[in-house]
């Protein structure tokens, strides 16, 4: 039971402003109970960014090659035990490294032609580390080594056996990319687009390119904005206003914000691709020769 009390105007808006700085303080409280909860979660789950590949426990050896090493692992402290995959690559040679690359080289002969062949010591090398985490069953089979073959893809054969993949694959695995059309995510990295529905594209920086101050090993990559094409095979005549568009307004934003002359970039389309929505790729070779076409 309740009963009224009256008391004076200054009392009551006293007893009116304790009762808001109360509530507030709760919430306060509560706000600060939720975020630290949130980040002992995450540090749970994926630890602080120079724990994690400290803790990685490695499960094999995917890829080996010259250029490449992919690493299929856990971390230790994720309870959840998701795969990640950690791809080692060699990075481009900075030419302020020269002196510790001289020091650290030496030369032993070989039979052709008496030349001699160079060898450098490892901890002069460069690298680029790439994680993946976590990783999906189709990141592990994209960075595992295995054999490839050369097939000829006729009209029959695509209306058979590739479209109908693709036509399998779930809209979910392509929504990474429709965040990135509807600036859902990476919008920061966008260097440019063309908002048009049918001839408009993205244009972004692809994750290969490290180090933007790194002309040399720039790459770049065109996603168009129409959503039904989505390889090279859905291309037809009616969209060569598409591709000349990705071409001339591509090389003219490499050229102003870059510096980057035509000369030196090749253009292409990757088929089969990586994903199954329309994208150009751009690289370029560097200043002093002419861009590689092998």
């Amino acid at each position: 039971m309740y009963i009224g009390i009256p008391v004076p105007d200054s009392l009551a808006k006293k007893h009116k402003m304790l009762q808001q700085v109360g509530h507030l303080a709760v919430r306060a409280a509560l706000i600060v109970v939720v975020l630290s909860g949130l980040w002992l979660w995450r540090r749970s789950i994926v630890g602080t960014e120079s724990k994690r590949l400290k803790d990685f426990n490695l499960v094999r050896v995917l890829k080996r090659t010259d250029k490449e090493l992919a690493l299929l692992g856990t971390f230790k402290g994720d309870s959840h035990k998701k795969e990640a995959v950690l791809v080692i690559q060699t990075a481009a040679m900075d030419s302020g490294s020269l002196d510790r690359l001289l020091a650290g080289m030496s030369l032993h002969e070989i039979l052709v032609s008496d030349t001699f062949q160079g060898a450098v010591t490892r901890d002069i090398k460069p690298y680029k580390v790439n994680l993946i985490y976590p990783a999906t069953e189709a990141h592990v089979m994209k960075h595992t080594d295995q054999n490839f073959h050369m097939v000829v893809e006729t009209k029959e054969v695509y209306e058979t056996i590739t479209k109908a993949f693709i036509d399998s694959i779930h809209a979910e695995k392509m929504q990474w990319v429709y965040n990135i059309l509807d600036h859902k995510s990476e919008s920061e990295r966008i260097i440019y687009e063309d908002v048009n529905p049918r001839d408009g594209f993205i244009l972004l920086p692809d994750f290969k390119w490290s180090d933007p101050a790194n002309l040399e090993s720039l790459y770049c990559l065109a996603i168009v904005h129409d959503r039904s094409l989505r390889s090279i095979r859905d291309l037809t005549a009616s969209h060569l206003r598409l591709l000349r568009n990705i071409r001339d307004s591509s090389l003219e934003v490499l050229k102003t914000k870059y510096g980057v002359d035509s000369s030196f970039v090749r253009m292409y389309f990757h088929y089969q691709p990586t994903y199954y929505h329309l994208h150009h790729v751009k690289m370029t070779f560097g200043r002093s020769g002419l861009p590689y076409l092998g």
